[in-house]
C-alpha cells in the first residue's frame, strides 16, 4: 500500500436503534472513507434484521460495501481469547466461527484485544502457545486470515504496545501482527481521567520514551493497521461519584465508552496528544496502510448523533490530522 487510506469502525457510527448498518456504511462512503472496520454487534444486528443467520448475512453486507466502494479492513473485535479459562476446544469452535465469517465478509484481519479477563493466564508461554494455535488455524482451511493484536489499556496482562509486540514476536506467525491504537497508548502512559488536569505525573517522559522505542524497535512490517482517536477531559474527574465510576473497573475502560472522540475535537474537549503519536508512526516511521477512526461517547446513543453527523466529523477530523503531518490526502472513491 503506497499512502494511508482512511477507514471507520461501524460502531463508532452511532448506537441508536435506528442507527442501521446500511446508513452507517452509506454514511461513511458519502464522506470519502475507503473502508470500514466491521464490528461483530453492527453485523449481528443486521442479521437479526433481514433475519439471516450471521455467515448468511456475512456475504449480503459484503455485496453493500462493495458496491458502496468500501474495503473491510477487519472484523472486530474477537476478545478474551488467550489464557481464558474455558477449554481449547471450545475457544477454537468459537474462533472457526469467526474465521468463517471474515471469509465470508471478504475481508483477511481479525482484530484481537489483549485480554481483560481478570481470571485469564497471565503466563506467558501459555499466551504464546494459545494465539499460535489461533494464528495456524487462520492459515488454513481456505483464504488466509491475519490476526491483528491490540494491547487495550486495561489489558489484565497485556497492556502497553511493548508487551503487545512482544507477543507478535513469540508467536512468530506471518498471519499474526499488530493494531496500534492512540487512545490505549495515551491513556496508559500520558493520560489519566481520575486526574483534574487529566494528565498522569511524568506523562510526556513516558510519552516521550515510548515512541523513542517505537522508532527503534518497532518493525513497520509488523503492524497490520492503527486506530485513530482522542477522548475528553473529564470534569469532574473519573472517581467516585461520576456518573460512569465503577470501583471494580479500570478506569481507562470506563473513559473508552464515555468521552471518546476524533482527533483534533479540541471544541468538545480533546485533549490527548494524539498528533505526536501520529507523527511517529506515520511519518517519522514511515508505515503505510489503513488508518481507522474508532471512536465511542456516550452521546452516540442519541439518535440526532447519527451516522452522518458522526462520518462527517470522522472525514472532518482525518483531513486535519493529514494536514497537521504534512500527508497527501487519500480519500475513498464513492461509486454513489
Amino acid at each position: 500500500m503506497k499512502g494511508h487510506l482512511p477507514a471507520i469502525a461501524t460502531i463508532s457510527l452511532g448506537w441508536h436503534s435506528s442507527h442501521t448498518l446500511e446508513w452507517k456504511l452509506r454514511s461513511a462512503a458519502l464522506n470519502g472513507f475507503a473502508g470500514v472496520e466491521m464490528v461483530y454487534s453492527d453485523l449481528e444486528k443486521f442479521a437479526s434484521s433481514r433475519s439471516l443467520s450471521m455467515l448468511d448475512a456475512a456475504p449480503v453486507a459484503k455485496d453493500l460495501c462493495d458496491n458502496l466502494g468500501l474495503t473491510i479492513v477487519s472484523l472486530a473485535a474477537f476478545e478474551n481469547f488467550e489464557g481464558a479459562s474455558t477449554p481449547m476446544s471450545t475457544r477454537l469452535v468459537m474462533a472457526k466461527e469467526w474465521i468463517a465469517l471474515a471469509r465470508a465478509l471478504g475481508t483477511s484481519v481479525i482484530q484481537i484485544p489483549s485480554t481483560y479477563d481478570p481470571d485469564a493466564s497471565g503466563d506467558w508461554d501459555t499466551i504464546v502457545r494459545d494465539l499460535r494455535l489461533l494464528a495456524d488455524l487462520g492459515a488454513s482451511g481456505g483464504p488466509c486470515i491475519s490476526f491483528a493484536y491490540e494491547a487495550l489499556a486495561w489489558g489484565v496482562h497485556i497492556a502497553l504496545w511493548e508487551d503487545s509486540l512482544r507477543v507478535v514476536n513469540l508467536v512468530d506467525r506471518p498471519n499474526f501482527g499488530l493494531c496500534l491504537d492512540t487512545y490505549h497508548v495515551l491513556a496508559r502512559l500520558w493520560a489519566d481521567p481520575r486526574s483534574k488536569s487529566g494528565k498522569a505525573p511524568g506523562g510526556d517522559a513516558a510519552l516521550k520514551m515510548s515512541l523513542e522505542r517505537f522508532m527503534k524497535d518497532c518493525p513497520v512490517d509488523k503492524i497490520i493497521y492503527v486506530q485513530l482517536s482522542d477522548a475528553e477531559r473529564l470534569d469532574p474527574p473519573l472517581l467516585p461519584g461520576h456518573e460512569v465510576y465503577i470501583d471494580s473497573k479500570d478506569p481507562t475502560q470506563l473513559w473508552c465508552s464515555f468521552g471518546r472522540l476524533f482527533p483534533f475535537e479540541t471544541e468538545k474537549g480533546g485533549y490527548l496528544p494524539v498528533i505526536d503519536v501520529c507523527r511517529t508512526w506515520l511519518v517519522d516511521k514511515g508505515w503505510k496502510g489503513w488508518v481507522s477512526m474508532e471512536v465511542f461517547h456516550r452521546a452516540m446513543h442519541e439518535e440526532a448523533t447519527s451516522p452522518e453527523v458522526l462520518a462527517d466529523r470522522g472525514m472532518q477530523s482525518w483531513f486535519k490530522t493529514s494536514k497537521a503531518l504534512g500527508l497527501p490526502l487519500m480519500a475513498g472513491v464513492s461509486k454513489l
